[in-house]
């Protein structure tokens, strides 16, 4: 792939995103002003029983470590923003500097976009949705939550630099692959989770699969600095793995704490990962 083609692409996954934030914000507004996290559906999802309490809903919804259904939209709604935003950073950090990892990256960041298809359940207020819409939308997140890991890891691969053009079919076959696992495992359609998503059947295999990848795309990083000899690289491995505790914390936000930990963590981790790889590239 070109320079220019790259950045074509680059464009088309930020106008994607743009399209995927307004939605998102559209649907936060509606969920917050209409008072659907007061809901009876909402209510069942929450852990422990409500105590008695003077305060309004919305005050105690705001308590920081408790279960919030209020800090799950949020951090939700926080994919699509980090995804947005940090598309475009990096889009004009790398837009003149050759660097294929980046790429990969790119296809990661874009992802968590993908989260935000998360508010349609509570938009609806879990009911008036077809059982069949249920599980599509979920796979879909589940789809692209395996389909950017894997793009992570495939990132560290082309550090050591692989050197091809035809990087779309990787992506592709990287993408075949989340496809093929997620459309094998079973959902259940009949009941959305504390995180607003129909939960899966062998749950634990799933998330294995996630955190296997996840740390064999920091290990990845860590031997292109042993074969690179390049402090960059061991930067970029520490945070690569900043990077994917705040993910992971921003993923299975359940309170305001784990929101404003995760979004630090990922935020941090995913600037200075660009920085690291860009200086190196323009060093090269």
């Amino acid at each position: 792939m070109t320079i220019a083609g790259r950045n074509k692409a680059r464009l088309a996954a930020i106008f994607i995103i743009l399209f995927i934030f307004l939605i998102a914000a559209a649907a936060i507004l509606s969920i917050l002003t209409t008072g659907k996290l007061d809901s009876n559906e909402i209510r069942l999802l929450k852990n422990e029983t409500a105590p008695a309490s003077i305060l309004p809903e919305f005050l105690y919804n705001l308590q920081f470590v408790k279960y919030s259904p209020a800090a799950v939209c949020f951090g939700i709604f926080t994919c699509s923003i980090f995804s947005l935003t940090l598309l475009i950073y990096i889009y004009f950090t790398f837009k003149k500097t050759h660097a294929i990892e980046i790429s990969f990256f790119l296809v990661f960041i874009f992802s968590i976009g993908f989260e935000s298809l998360r508010l349609i359940f509570p938009s609806y207020n879990f009911s008036g949705i077809a059982l069949e819409n249920i599980a599509f939308i979920s796979r879909l997140v589940y789809f692209f939550r395996l389909a950017g890991i894997i793009a992570l890891f495939i990132s560290g691969i082309f550090a050591i630099k692989i050197i091809t053009r035809q990087i779309f079919y990787v992506m592709f076959f990287g993408a075949f692959i989340a496809f093929s696992i997620v459309i094998s495992i079973p959902v259940n359609n009949f009941a959305i989770n504390k995180y607003f998503i129909a939960d899966i059947k062998y749950s634990y295999s799933y998330t294995f699969i996630i955190c296997a990848i996840a740390i064999l795309a920091c290990i990845n990083y860590f031997f292109v600095y042993i074969l690179k000899n390049s402090k960059e690289y061991l930067k970029a491995s520490i945070m690569l793995t900043v990077i994917t505790v705040g993910h992971w914390f921003l993923l299975y936000t359940y309170s305001f704490l784990n929101l404003i930990i995760g979004a630090a963590l990922f935020l941090t981790g995913t600037v200075f990962y660009t920085k690291n790889i860009h200086n190196y590239h323009l060093w090269e």
